[in-house]
């Protein structure tokens, strides 16, 4: 088993990463991901509720199959959407730089998208 880490910073990412990462559960491999910036923005209840279908899969559906499978969701807890008053989905958690770093350190690879 390996422990991967994911860092998302674009919106239009996310469904191809949640894919993967989804793909990568069912074999056995742990992943964490953090979304900041634009990213940020899909953690956002009202966000998955407007775009229901993005890249021709439902947002929805990926995040809570991820919630679902065990994998961590974090939400840059410095992040203006976030503090603009984003609410953070079921299953999805603030986190900061320290718990990011943390989770790199432990992880055999750490990937940016």
């Amino acid at each position: 088993m390996r422990n991967f880490v994911f860092f998302v910073s674009l919106r239009s990412n996310v469904p191809f990463v949640l894919k993967e990462v989804l793909r990568m559960v069912e074999n056995g491999h742990k992943v964490s991901i953090f979304f900041d910036l634009d990213g940020a923005r899909v953690l956002d209840k009202n966000y998955v509720k407007v775009r229901k279908r993005n890249h021709n899969v439902d947002l929805d559906i990926l995040l809570q199959n991820a919630v679902d499978k065990g994998i961590k969701l974090f939400g840059c807890q410095m992040n203006v959407l976030i503090a603009d008053g984003l609410e953070l989905i079921d299953g999805a958690e603030l986190a900061g730089v320290v718990t990011f770093l943390e989770k790199a350190y432990e992880a055999d690879a750490v990937l940016s998208c």
